[in-house]
């Protein structure tokens, strides 16, 4: 009798550890869903700050029956970088919170309602933010023609990131994404074999990328407490919709194609560079050398995600290489920063040289 009560917690911890580990939504489907947008003779409440994201105005039901849109459940403004619904934690994109941001950064630093002041260089200005890009038309280096515009880019579908970048609509390109078991994605379980073949198991549901996810979105970060970025040795060429050997930085070239790919140099030996390398190892020579200790200024990629933790340690060009990537200088949702970068690169010096994490002789 002993016996079985023991093997049955063990079996109910197992499940309850794993469920964590996972990113799936937990809890009744009533917390995401409303069947006849009907409570009690009232309207469900829906998510969101209405008065910040017009596409969340009114309280009646969304697409697939949500009671939030993608900004409504995951930019709830004043709620901290990440907000509890249910048994599910949702990271936040567009909020207020003094302690600082998740990995992907903030939109809020677009519209001013946090950081230095407004700007559209900050960021991708996403429709539901309510202000459309009045400087970029287009992504810049926009070689596959996507057809995004200043006032089309979605979060999600043809004219966004996330999702699958062939459907049209938002919704429909994430459709069963949050329902996912995506274990091969995380820490002590990596499986990159596992990842990357639909949506829910592709890293931040960034359709074909692969990579290693921090539980909490890096909320708290540290040398060994960070996400892990797929990257390669050799540049590929991505088109429209599929990353060139499903990393971050082809991913990013499926609307910034003429920033990443061969062709990008002079000469066939690789120097001088015209364009910053992407999917290049980081060389094992010169100045590059004093880069040994992970930097969250100016991350780098793996050829190999690390399968237990993710590494602290950056050694070129070791036996997983380190990879120089485009989040190694940019954030992806927005920064306070010009042009996405994650230091003040327009206003050196003074101030933090991310440069110089690669470049350590040029400080």
């Amino acid at each position: 009798m002993k016996k079985s009560v023991a093997s049955i917690a063990l079996i109910f911890l197992t499940v309850v550890m794993l469920r964590t580990l996972q990113a799936e939504v937990s809890g009744p489907c009533v917390n995401c869903h409303t069947m006849h947008n009907s409570q009690g003779g009232l309207p469900m409440a829906t998510y969101g700050d209405t008065s910040q994201n017009p596409e969340d105005a009114g309280s009646g039901p969304k697409t697939y029956l949500l009671r939030g849109t993608c900004f409504g459940c995951h930019a709830q403004i004043t709620g901290g970088r990440i907000v509890t619904i249910g048994l599910s934690q949702i990271p936040q994109v567009f909020h207020n919170d003094s302690d600082g941001d998740l990995a992907a950064g903030n939109f809020a630093y677009i519209t001013g309602y946090k950081g230095s002041g407004a700007s559209d260089a900050k960021g991708h200005n996403v429709v539901p933010l309510g202000k459309s890009d009045d400087v970029l038309n287009s992504p810049p280096g926009d070689q596959h023609q996507t057809g995004i515009t200043g006032s089309n880019l979605t979060c999600a579908g043809k004219y966004g990131c996330h999702g699958d970048r062939i459907k049209n609509g938002e919704y429909e390109a994430m459709k069963g994404a949050h329902h996912t078991h995506d274990l091969a994605l995380k820490f002590n379980h990596i499986n990159e074999n596992a990842q990357g073949t639909f949506v829910g198991n592709s890293y931040r549901f960034l359709y074909r990328v692969k990579g290693g996810e921090d539980d909490a979105w890096q909320s708290t970060t540290g040398a060994s407490d960070h996400n892990e970025y797929k990257g390669a040795t050799s540049m590929g060429a991505s088109s429209a919709t599929s990353p060139a050997g499903n990393t971050i930085s082809g991913f990013c070239a499926e609307c910034h194609g003429y920033y990443h790919g061969s062709g990008l140099d002079e000469t066939s030996g690789g120097t001088p560079w015209i364009r910053h390398p992407t999917d290049t190892s980081l060389p094992g020579t010169g100045e590059y050398v004093g880069y040994v200790n992970y930097s969250l200024v100016a991350p780098v990629a793996r050829v190999t995600i690390p399968q237990q933790t993710p590494s602290d340690s950056v050694d070129p060009p070791g036996s997983d290489d380190d990879i120089v990537m485009c989040l190694s200088c940019h954030g992806a949702h927005a920064t306070d920063y010009f042009k996405l970068m994650r230091w003040d690169y327009k206003n050196w010096p003074p101030g933090n040289n991310g440069c110089a994490v690669c470049h350590t002789w040029k400080d």
